[in-house]
């Protein structure tokens, strides 16, 4: 019995585990990863859904945090709120560069058929990217909504229904109105159960979207098909739709990979002349992309509060063209962090040292889990962070027996051990906090990738292969990206 119970324990140890643990004492089971010309996205991607549970975590708990340094009220400001520093809890922005990067990978493998002249391939790769575009995105959620719906009817998260039978319809509703409805475009449409996933539906029209443009100009000649790629883009900017303007501009910059690629000089030699024009060419460009990435950092940590006073970005806020100026006040920022995030996604391809980065391991495993990162962040921090950050001491409020009497509230977890008083306090805390959660987010991730996001991509290729018309035809993966 004994014989027969250790290696079942050791097999779920090993499955419970975070891979990046499991891999340690069980390299035997440890999977290979290749890089791709577009691992480095991966990284990216991997890397902006990490801040992205930062921003969240900031947000919920430490709001005083985000404005911008020197705009503040009662409490002095601290070096986490400078510019550039600031980034590492801007979450707002890496939606932007998640849908810079979803129109760069999705178009990649067409498009690249397209210069190869295989319009087989191209059209392969269009419809198996449409078919499995649904399970991929949609899949996951159900999932995570599904459990979060029984904990809440449980009495374990969010406010529960009436009943099961209540429950059931409100997840129905949740998911067939909001979830997987991309008919909204890129409106906002704050899914039950999780308000994180809004982004979902926006992903899923903009791929449609991208998969139509794809192959309405696969079969005209590269300047025409640049001009109007150019012209779409154009025009979405104009309309205010800042989804079908990142996407486009992904594949836009997608193709330009490519060219880059094929054109590269085989004349350098590793003794080169730096008064050289070709020296002098790559001098300036190099200045030409820092600057696009300090601008885009910069413009990467607009507050969410006192905008209007920061310094930069009340300039940008005050000439925001129409009609981002004439709509909600996030539309400004949406304007910018799109424009920035094209800006920052090419910029990374341009730089060796960023790009070997984002293809070092690290980033490449939070580019693995960067989805289930995106979806499962959300839970835990419902689920933990009042139980893990409790609350600073408050003194009782008035006299006992007269209304409006407040009774003292003891300190309790790592607001009341740390304190909120002063803004070293809260960045103290704020770390505390990330020591903590942190690893809980992380961990619930890397279960729920291994567990559903991969296995989801796994059944919508088994479906799509049980499908085909042609079944030795084997499509294969076009990449994915996240949403958040």
């Amino acid at each position: 019995m004994t014989r027969q119970f250790g290696p079942l324990l050791k097999t779920w140890l090993r499955l419970l585990m975070p891979s990046f643990i499991a891999d340690v004492f069980y390299p035997k089971h440890r999977p290979t990863w290749k890089l791709h010309p577009t691992s480095y996205l991966d990284g990216l991607r991997g890397i902006a859904s990490i801040l992205v549970f930062f921003c969240h975590y900031t947000e919920n708990n430490f709001g005083e945090l985000t404005r911008w340094y020197g705009v503040n009220e009662g409490i002095p400001s601290g070096l986490i709120q400078l510019p550039y520093i600031r980034v590492i809890f801007s979450g707002r922005p890496m939606v932007h560069i998640f849908f810079v990067i979803s129109g760069f990978v999705l178009s990649y493998k067409p498009i690249k058929a397209i210069h190869a002249r295989d319009m087989d391939k191209c059209f392969t790769a269009l419809s198996s990217s449409t078919f499995r575009r649904a399970f991929r995105l949609f899949g996951p959620c159900l999932v995570s909504t599904f459990f979060i719906m029984c904990t809440a009817q449980l009495g374990l998260h969010k406010v529960k229904q009436p009943s099961w039978a209540h429950e059931l319809a409100n997840w129905r509703h949740a998911v067939f109105a909001q979830i997987t409805w991309p008919w909204a475009w890129d409106n906002d449409l704050h899914p039950w159960y999780d308000h994180h996933l809004w982004t979902i539906p926006i992903e899923f029209a903009h791929s449609m979207l991208l998969f139509m443009v794809i192959l309405m100009v696969s079969r005209v000649r590269l300047r025409i098909r640049q001009s109007i790629v150019v012209g779409l883009i154009g025009y979405c900017l104009i309309c205010g739709k800042w989804a079908g303007f990142e996407f486009l501009a992904g594949m836009l910059l997608a193709e330009f990979h490519i060219l880059q690629h094929a054109r590269r000089p085989g004349w350098e030699s590793p003794e080169k002349d730096i008064k050289s024009p070709r020296s002098v060419l790559r001098t300036l460009k190099t200045v030409f992309c820092v600057s696009i990435l300090l601008v885009g950092l910069y413009i990467a940590g607009w507050p969410n509060i006192d905008a209007d006073k920061t310094p930069g970005i009340r300039y940008l806020l005050a000439n925001t063209p129409w009609p981002y100026s004439q709509l909600d006040e996030t539309y400004p920022q949406k304007l910018f962090f799109g424009l920035s995030a094209v800006g920052i996604v090419w910029v990374v391809g341009e730089f060796p040292v960023i790009k070997r980065f984002f293809e070092g391991p690290l980033a490449q495993y939070c580019g693995r889990i960067s989805y289930a990162i995106y979806i499962c962040h959300g839970p835990v921090l419902d689920y933990y962070e009042q139980r893990v950050m409790g609350t600073p001491f408050i003194p009782a409020q008035g006299e006992p027996g007269t209304e409006g009497f407040r009774e003292a509230v003891l300190a309790r977890g790592i607001k009341g051990l740390a304190g909120m008083s002063t803004r070293a306090q809260m960045e103290i805390g704020w770390i505390l906090g990330l020591f903590i959660l942190g690893p809980m987010a992380v961990w619930a991730a890397d279960l729920f990738w291994r567990g559903v996001d991969d296995t989801v991509v796994k059944v919508g290729r088994k479906i799509e292969l049980a499908c085909l018309d042609d079944p030795d035809e084997d499509p294969r993966s076009q990449g994915y990206s996240i949403a958040a």
